[in-house]
């Protein structure tokens, strides 16, 4: 693993977009693996605003997605459409998401579905050339959630910790999501590359137990000590 320390968000972001575009320049075929929120948002912004990038060929693949929402405009769907397919110049066939066309699951039998559709997009697609990843304040990795046990290695349903229902994408909730639908472990080892985005000084307590590489379901994220090829970035 490297470690790219920043002094703030902003050379964070730099950072972290200057990682992609030089993989993009060198596979612009890439397919990639797109987190949400907020430790990615300005990278994305920023590889927009590139000149003599080619991003049109890319494929897109959804990390995660919430579960019963009642607005659109607050799904990770949304989100990617927003920051990234739609600015990137990437066609919709080449975006893929955990339900085809613009419908969210609404039960966990729709998650479900949704999760076995996305498993059968990456068993026949996969892996994934770059993994972009952020660590939720629990220690998450997309919505793989602190448990006694590992959960399934594939997509599967996940029930979601109080402190992501409290995410600031579904504040305006009236309900927030009581389970999500993510990739599981083995997309995520299985991918070439991850770019490990850790931002936001409420993370400094869970960061410093990440740091101490003990790999426990208990913080998701440690599971990363065990990919070969993890690229950290971090302002913390």
């Amino acid at each position: 693993m490297t470690t790219h320390q920043c002094k703030d968000y902003q050379e964070l972001s730099q950072v972290a977009a200057e990682w992609l575009i030089q993989r993009i320049r060198k596979n612009p075929l890439s397919k990639i693996g797109v987190a949400t929120g907020n430790s990615p948002l300005e990278m994305y912004r920023n590889i927009t605003k590139t000149g003599n990038l080619n991003t049109k060929s890319l494929s897109l693949f959804q990390l995660d997605e919430w579960v019963g929402l009642s607005e659109y405009q607050h799904s990770c769907m949304s989100y990617i459409e927003k920051e990234v397919r739609i600015p990137w110049g990437i066609s919709p066939e080449r975006a893929y998401y955990f339900s085809p066309g613009s419908t969210l699951p609404v039960n966990k039998i729709q998650a479900e579905e949704a999760a076995n559709f996305m498993e059968k997009k990456l068993d026949k697609k996969g892996p994934l050339d770059i993994l972009i990843l952020g660590m939720g304040k629990n220690g998450h990795l997309g919505f793989i959630e602190p448990n006694e046990n590992w959960p399934s290695d594939e997509c599967y349903v996940s029930e979601l910790a109080s402190s992501t229902q409290n995410h600031n994408m579904i504040s305006s909730e009236n309900t927030p999501p009581e389970f999500g639908v993510t990739l599981g472990i083995k997309s995520i080892l299985e991918a070439k590359e991850i770019l490990f985005i850790v931002t936001g000084t409420e993370k400094k307590g869970i960061y410093s137990e990440w740091l101490k590489k003990v790999v426990t379901p208990k913080l998701p994220a440690s599971i990363l000590w065990k990919h070969p090829r993890v690229s950290q970035i971090t302002d913390l």
